[in-house]
Parts: structure tokens; C-alpha cells; sequence
């Protein structure tokens, strides 16, 4: 999972951000992603183990001494107690404050070098009013420049240009932009159309853009992915008192809680799996193990698209695969443990 994250961090190197910002924004990305893999690795070890004991007779010799299926499971129950009660705590506390200061860090990256996160045929967000896209890029020189800036009363000024030159001032934090063979629109927005007011045309010129001041301001109000625990119902009860839908903030609440419990899910259902397998193979063990995920989280994304859709809420759909699982388990568990 850490694969995608390396893979993005060495393209910003070589673009020229600070590998300090990029190391700290990977550890600050591992609570985030340990809410997923505990839980995987509770599945994987559960098919795998029971999987092989099953194949030796191990299970077969132990009901033999008396040992009912129950206090064979016991320490994977304990095991997944602990792990559950961790990614509750991530889930919960740890991972949005550290998911918040990961995205703090990108702004900083952004903020060092505002053109490292430049990338062709994408806009970059370089300040609250400015965007820009470029389709070819060697170092400052850029080629078929698309600039989008906005003003305070809604009209957008749209600039294009063949080529380009970034000249950046770290102390003042302005970048002075040269643009040739440029073409400038000014465009007002009103009763649901686009009216062009002036357009313009020049060999060159140079646009300012002033990156720091914006790069300085933070956001009052976070994301509900940055929020812990209290913020979450600290927002849901301002926004239950003043009248509004808070079933996204319940969404993301419940898909922490019901992520944070599957634990139980996977090992209950591992269990079956792994023992009526009778196979000790570790391919066929990680095939299990991903079909079985692959089930659980199509669930998840199903609830996330109907979000905004409260009619159906999506926050109880969320418990459906940790129900079937728990409940697919215990009943496999059952009839096996009258065998």
C-alpha cells in the first residue's frame, strides 16, 4: 500500500522537493493505511494458518484430545480483540490528526516549490485564484500554457499561451511568469452563460503571481477525513442545531467503526475457509484472501456512493459486510464443530 505513495515521493524528488517533507509525509501516511492492513493481515494468517494445521490434521488431533473448536480459536479472538481496540484507536484519533498534517505538508512542498507539483495535462492549483496547466514541461521552460484566474466578483480571466519561462522569487514568494504568443480572455458569468468581454493578444508579457500569501492561510473547518472523534460530533451537533443533513459526517463516523471491526469479520470467516480447504499451498491461501476482501470492501464503496443519498442510509449499509461475514462465520463454525 506504501508501493503507490513511493512511486508519487520520487517523482516529487525529482522535481525538486525537499526529501525531508516527503519522508515525514510517508510516516505520516502509515496510521492511514495500517486501518487497512491490520485487518488484512488478520485474513491472510487466518486462512493460512488454519489452512495448514487442517492439511496436517492438526485440527483432527485436537478435537481428538478433548480440545473443542472454540478453545482452538480462542487466542485468534484474542488476537483480534487487540488489534480491533488499535485500529479503533487510528481510526478514531490518531489517523486524521496525521492524515491533516500530511496534507499541511503538501502545502508546504507546494509552498518551497510551487511548480514541483506541476504536472502536464493536469491544472495545479498554485494559489486560491490562480490555476495553470501546461502540456510539455523541461525544468522552466514550459510549452501550450492554459492559466485560469479568478477575481473577487465571480468573472474568470483566462490566458493561454504557446510558451513560457517560470522566474521564481523565494524571498518576495512571486513568481514572474513569462508568457509568448499570449492570448487573454476576459469572461463574465451570468444568467448560466459565458460572455467573453475582451479578448486580447501579445507577443510577450509577464504575469506575477503572488503563491505565499495564500499558501500562508489554513482552512478553519477540516475535511471529515481530518477530523478525530470529538471534532466529528462537535460538527455533527453545530450542524444539527442549525438544521443541515449530517449524514456524510455520520457516513464516515460509522465506515471508521465498522472498518475498525472487521477483524472479527475476517477471522470468522477465515476460519471455514481455511479449514474445509485443506490445502497448504500459499497461493491458493492469498486467492482466498483476496476474494474475501475484495467482497467485504465492495460493500464499503457501495455505501460511499450513496452518500449524498440520506433516503437510504448509506451509515447502516456500512455494517452489512461485517454482519454477513460475523454471521456466514459463526454458522460455518457451527457446522464444522459438530464434525
Amino acid at each position: 500500500m506504501l508501493s503507490g505513495h513511493f512511486f508519487r515521493a520520487f517523482d516529487l524528488l525529482s522535481k525538486g522537493v525537499a526529501p525531508s517533507l516527503l519522508v515525514r509525509f510517508l510516516l505520516l501516511m502509515i496510521p492511514d493505511m495500517l486501518r487497512f492492513t491490520l485487518p488484512l493481515s488478520i485474513l491472510v494468517a487466518t486462512v493460512l494458518i488454519f489452512g495448514r494445521m487442517s492439511s496436517d490434521n492438526e485440527i483432527v488431533a485436537l478435537k481428538a484430545s478433548g480440545i473443542n473448536l472454540w478453545q482452538i480459536i480462542a487466542p485468534g479472538l484474542a488476537i483480534c480483540t487487540v488489534c480491533s481496540i488499535l485500529c479503533l484507536a487510528i481510526s478514531l484519533i490518531i489517523s486524521p490528526v496525521c492524515r491533516y498534517e500530511a496534507d499541511t505538508l503538501r502545502w508546504s512542498a507546494l509552498s518551497s516549490a510551487p511548480f514541483s507539483l506541476l504536472e502536464p495535462g493536469v491544472f495545479t492549483k498554485l494559489s486560491n485564484k490562480c490555476s495553470i496547466r501546461v502540456q510539455r514541461r523541461d525544468g522552466d521552460d514550459l510549452e501550450y500554457i492554459h492559466i485560469q484566474l479568478q477575481n473577487g466578483e465571480g468573472n474568470l480571466q483566462d490566458i493561454s499561451a504557446k510558451r513560457g519561462r517560470i522566474h521564481l522569487d523565494p524571498q518576495s514568494l512571486l513568481i514572474n511568469l513569462e508568457l509568448h504568443d499570449a492570448i487573454i480572455s476576459d469572461i463574465a458569468f451570468g444568467n448560466g452563460y459565458a460572455v467573453a468581454k475582451r479578448h486580447l493578444s501579445a507577443e510577450t508579457i509577464t504575469l506575477p503571481i503572488d503563491y505565499g500569501s495564500s499558501q500562508g492561510k489554513k482552512n478553519v473547518t477540516r475535511k471529515p477525513k481530518f477530523m478525530d472523534l470529538k471534532m466529528l460530533f462537535g460538527r455533527m451537533r453545530l450542524m444539527q442545531d442549525a438544521g443541515e443533513d449530517v449524514t456524510p459526517l455520520m457516513m464516515n463516523l460509522h465506515h471508521r467503526l465498522s472498518l475498525s471491526l472487521s477483524p472479527f469479520a475476517f477471522l470468522l470467516l477465515g476460519i471455514p475457509f481455511g479449514i474445509r480447504g485443506k490445502r497448504s499451498e500459499l497461493s491458493v491461501g492469498l486467492l482466498i484472501c483476496v476474494i474475501l476482501a475484495l467482497g467485504f470492501y465492495v460493500f464499503l464503496l457501495l455505501a460511499g456512493m450513496l452518500e449524498k443519498k440520506p433516503q437510504f442510509h448509506p451509515e447502516l449499509i456500512v455494517w452489512l459486510p461485517n454482519l454477513l461475514y460475523q454471521a456466514g462465520g459463526l454458522i460455518a463454525l457451527h457446522k464444522i464443530g459438530k464434525h
